[in-house]
């Protein structure tokens, strides 16, 4: 009797008088708006006006959003109270607490948004079917055409799409609410609501189709969730993923290991932005937009395309700088912090500059191997992810380049990398500051162009996958050419090594 009357109590609260007003204006338009448009006179039923109505985006995004993000703020900062935390004992008890407090409200709005659909449907024949028009394909008709493709009767959909809002809604209070028990103040869960609502608005109108996961749509919309992932299942297995991951956040920071978590953060997050930036060269594919990729062997080969005899473009190279060169800035980073004073206590551990730069080498080399091994599995599973198969026979010439791209990619990678470290190891060990080993860095870039490394004789973007053409045999002689520099770099700092003792 309680939640009965809580409720009723909602219900007479001032605001859905407004709200109702509001969508039944919106309804009717949706109601004339068919009368003109049905042009080829079909038969049509109260459905398609129902799942029009309740399928507009304008509608969930420009109106029902901001609505649940104000009043549900509102909740949340008046349910605030430490003594209520004290008596819950755990924040995500207290979420849980507000999302009782808050479901009168989401009951009512569904009803009022549900009777208003039937209401503006009135006039139109009452039917337990899809109608014609509603299995007519059509520009106008890009709703209900949809959800009846899904073989399900209307009664059924018109269930799916209530609680697909419903979780939609709830998962932005979880969201909300959790922001707001770690920084509990007012510019906090403004600027959050602000934020949900002005992102919403960007996913639907700016994002490009191919970033189906960052639609809003497709979380609130069933239509628009089915035509993406031709399943409802994935939205309602993402929403309930992100409840999950803001609660355990939530649990991770009350018992002190985000702050762990922070710390590692600050230690590794060089690392962590040069991951990011190759995982997203990787996953947007800008080397090669508007090429057409069957398999994710073509896709290993146009990501770290680099440059070729016939050129370069300054974004494909940069990318494939970033991708090699910005490793070694941060094997340069190391090294600095090795020989600013600590290269005595190494000494002391090793006894021989040789066994320590072996220990250095030994990492080193494991490193570079786990950097090519890291991109080609992002590269296939990217473009598994991305629909492209695995198979060999899909492009002749790609068939029979690939045991060259291959071995070019690792071997050639390997080599060229191992250069990269030791001319900076070089430098820096000469120097022994860090503007040099920037100003090397910068060297090996522009001495990776084609227009100065014409055929191939320094060491600098010899692993560009742009290299592997004809008949792919000119794979071999670049390994020979970095085999030889290598055994050189060798020998200086052996002979460095000897100079310095």
């Amino acid at each position: 009797m309680s939640y009965i009357k809580k409720i009723f109590d909602e219900f007479t609260t001032w605001k859905w008088s407004i709200f109702i007003i509001i969508i039944l204006l919106y309804g009717w338009s949706i109601r004339v708006t068919f009368a003109a448009n049905n042009l080829e006179q079909l038969p049509l039923n109260q459905w398609d006006i129902i799942f029009t109505f309740l399928s507009s985006p304008f509608l969930n995004i420009y109106f029902y959003l901001p609505f649940w993000l104000f009043f549900s703020s509102q909740l949340i900062i008046k349910e605030w109270d430490y003594t209520l935390l004290i008596r819950l004992k755990s924040f995500p008890k207290w979420i849980f607490h507000t999302i009782s407090r808050l479901s009168p409200m989401l009951f009512i709005f569904q009803t009022f948004s549900v009777m208003v659909s039937f209401l503006v449907a009135m006039g139109t024949p009452v039917e337990n079917e899809w109608s014609v028009w509603g299995m007519t394909y059509s520009p106008l008709n890009n709703v209900v055409f949809v959800l009846q493709g899904t073989g399900l009767s209307p009664w059924i959909i018109l269930l799916l799409q209530t609680a697909l809002l419903s979780l939609f809604l709830v998962t932005l209070h979880v969201v909300t609410a959790s922001i707001y028990a770690r920084f509990p103040r007012m510019n906090v869960i403004a600027g959050t609501s602000l934020f949900l609502f002005i992102g919403a608005i960007i996913s639907y109108k700016i994002f490009p189709a191919v970033f189906v996961l960052g639609n809003v749509t497709n979380y609130s919309i069933l239509s628009s969730a089915y035509s993406t992932f031709d399943s409802f299942l994935p939205s309602f297995i993402l929403l309930i993923l992100i409840i999950t991951i803001s609660l355990s956040l939530i649990v991770l920071w009350s018992k002190g290991f985000l702050q762990s978590l922070a710390i590692f953060l600050s230690d590794h997050y060089r690392f962590i932005i040069y991951s990011s930036i190759c995982l997203i060269g990787i996953f947007t594919q800008f080397t090669h937009s508007g090429l057409k990729v069957l398999h994710v062997w073509e896709n290993l080969y146009f990501n770290f395309y680099g440059v070729s005899k016939d050129g370069f473009s300054l974004y494909i190279y940069l990318y494939f700088c970033i991708v090699f060169l910005g490793f070694v800035y941060l094997f340069q980073l190391h090294l600095s912090n090795l020989l600013n004073g600590h290269i005595y206590y190494l000494m002391i551990r090793y006894k021989s500059f040789y066994r320590w730069f072996f220990q250095l080498m030994k990492r080193t080399i494991l490193s570079v191997i786990s950097l090519l091994l890291f991109l080609a599995f992002a590269t296939i599973l990217v473009g598994l992810i991305q629909g492209r198969t695995l198979a060999f026979d899909t492009t002749e010439s790609m068939t029979e380049l690939f045991p060259y791209i291959f071995y070019h990619f690792f071997m050639n990678g390997f080599l060229q990398m191992l250069n990269y470290i030791l001319i900076v190891f070089i430098v820096s060990w000469v120097w022994q500051e860090a503007m040099y080993s920037l100003i090397a860095l910068g060297v090996l870039a522009v001495a990776g162009l084609p227009i100065l490394n014409t055929n191939q004789w320094l060491p600098s973007g010899l692993n560009s996958m742009g290299y592997v053409t004809d008949d792919g045999t000119g794979v071999f002689s670049t390994s020979i050419v970095l085999l030889i520099y290598l055994l050189i770099e060798i020998g200086i700092i052996a002979y460095l090594f000897e100079h310095f003792a």
